[in-house]
């Protein structure tokens, strides 16, 4: 099985020395971390790496929805960097991808944002719609993700497209980090 490159960064990450049983103590809680539903203790070298998905109807066999992804530690100098990382990205993950269109847009709250849209087959007899907006912020990338056949492109994609025009950002909390 291939292993996709952006968890390749989780394999290549050396393991630290080993302690000695005198010096090994139990970690303390860095903070409380705060879900949607439920709290854990976090600690030192653990990052919240969600991945939300907010799900929508099945229409024409597909189960529609958004996934929201964030990254707080982008590399990227400005937008536009950001978002053609992850149409690069996408298009060598995703074969037979097809980049139909890309550009800049602006969400409902004035923040300049990128939308790029992508076909592929992943089976024979389905095509997907595949819609994704990228914003940067403060160094915070955001990837809003929402899939369509032809049909629901045109039924469920403008009540999609305004939920994701909707999109808000709000500043990281010390426990994302």
């Amino acid at each position: 099985m291939k292993i996709p490159d952006y968890y390749k960064k989780f394999q290549e990450q050396k393991p630290k020395p080993a302690e000695s049983k005198d010096s090994i103590q139990a970690p303390k809680p860095e903070i409380p971390y705060q879900a949607n539903s439920f709290t854990l203790n976090l600690y030192e070298g653990w990052q919240d790496r969600t991945v939300y998905t907010i799900t929508g109807p099945v229409t024409d066999g597909v189960q529609h929805n958004i996934t929201i992804m964030v990254d707080h530690e982008v590399q990227a100098e400005n937008l536009r960097d950001f978002a053609d990382w992850n149409v690069a990205t996408l298009e060598n993950e995703l074969k037979g991808c097809r980049l139909l269109k890309q550009g800049e847009i602006t969400l409902a709250n004035g923040l300049p944002a990128y939308k790029a849209i992508f076909s592929w087959y992943p089976t024979e007899e389905l095509r997907i719609y595949q819609e994704q907006i990228y914003l940067l912020v403060n160094k915070t990338g955001y990837k809003l993700t929402a899939s369509f056949t032809k049909k629901t492109r045109k039924t469920l994609g403008p009540q999609v497209e305004r939920m994701m025009l909707s999109f808000n950002p709000t500043p990281p909390t010390k426990n994302s980090t």
